[in-house]
């Protein structure tokens, strides 16, 4: 898990496959399984940048010029859900964003400045990337999913095992002696 810290609470970057979601409606799903989900919604938006739809009919305009495309899938303040991290005992309540990113290859750039349409064009568009070892267009592109969880009620700094000890202490300071 990596840890990091998002308006005074704690952020879980999820990274283990292994561990579970249960969302509102009791649906339980391996992080795996979600994210794959999550990259199947992703491909579908990028699939408006990337089919043989808009892009293709204005490649001329727009090649070199998209490299990166990054979408949030969930509302901006998370979805509530319950998070069990592999190893742990108990339910984690909070909320799950999911990001994507898709970066694309620079191999579009070199792409002659042609005209879309031309008889020549698609033989010189997949030349170029087979000449980039690239054997179809959708290979240009890398995909990063990420999942963020952001526990409730959880404090900005964890609690110092020092202090733990300063309250049993404190309790319990006629049953402890350690003078003996």
């Amino acid at each position: 898990m990596n840890f990091d810290t998002f308006n005074n609470s704690q952020k879980i970057i999820i990274e283990d496959d292994d561990s579970v979601l249960m969302f509102e409606d009791e649906e339980v799903i391996l992080v795996r399984k979600f994210r794959e989900k999550i990259q199947a919604d992703f491909l579908n938006y990028i699939g408006k940048y990337t089919s043989f739809g808009r892009l293709t009919g204005d490649r001329s305009s727009l090649f070199g010029q998209i490299n990166k495309i990054e979408w949030v899938h969930y509302p901006s303040e998370g979805k509530h859900c319950k998070l069990l991290i592999r190893g742990e005992k108990d339910w984690r309540t909070g909320k799950v964003k999911t990001y994507g990113e898709c970066t694309f290859s620079n191999v579009l750039e070199k792409l002659p400045n042609k005209t879309p349409g031309h008889p020549d064009y698609d033989d010189e568009f997949l030349r170029e990337l087979q000449k980039q070892g690239f054997e179809h267009f959708n290979e240009t592109r890398q995909i990063k999913i990420t999942l963020e969880f952001i526990p409730e009620n959880s404090p900005l700094e964890p609690e110092s095992p020092l202090e733990e000890i300063r309250q049993m202490l404190r309790e319990n300071s006629e049953k402890t002696n350690f003078n003996s």
